[in-house]
């Protein structure tokens, strides 16, 4: 599945990836990086400078390295700090 909005249009003019996942039973058949390379296909067509998403960077999942070998890079890294009260 694969989620997408114009969040980022009016400051960046990239599309974005709010959503993009696969099942773990279907994980490792290029589902991902179809719907990945889909994404940057579509905001091409729109005339968008990039695509960006957010992603965890303590995922589990192989999302990391499928970002990576799909030629995105990290841009920013940021740490949330709470509190439980």
């Amino acid at each position: 599945m694969l989620i997408g909005n114009n969040q980022f249009v009016p400051d960046e003019d990239c599309g974005y990836v709010a959503t993009l996942a696969v099942l773990p039973e279907f994980r490792g058949r290029g589902l991902g990086r179809f719907l990945l390379r889909h994404a940057f296909a579509a905001d091409a067509a729109r005339g968008r400078k990039g695509t960006i998403l957010h992603v965890d960077s303590n995922n589990t999942t192989p999302a990391l390295g499928l970002y990576e070998s799909a030629g995105m890079r990290p841009v920013l890294v940021i740490d949330v700090w709470r509190r439980r009260l």
